[in-house]
């Protein structure tokens, strides 16, 4: 599978959408990953930044999983109907 180029660059999109989407949604934004990569967040702040991030990667890993099936499901029923 995955011959076709967007079978594999649809899910990748979708799933980037939703990580952007989550975290520009939810305080403290994307100060959070700047919070955890260049930084040691402490208190309040280390647990808005841990919740962001966390919610973010996994609602994103979600959306990769289902529009990467949902991508090579249509792709093999594109190539069914090409051979009938």
């Amino acid at each position: 599978m995955f011959t076709s180029p967007w079978t594999w660059v649809g899910p990748l999109v979708g799933a980037a959408v939703v990580f952007v989407g989550v975290v520009s949604t939810t305080p403290p934004g994307f100060a959070a990953i700047a919070d955890v990569v260049f930084g040691t967040p402490r208190g309040t702040n280390a647990d808005s930044a841990a919740y962001v991030l966390g919610s973010a990667a996994s609602l994103a890993l979600m959306t990769l999983l289902v529009l990467t099936l949902l991508s090579v499901g249509i792709e093999f029923a594109l190539r069914l109907r090409k051979r009938a």
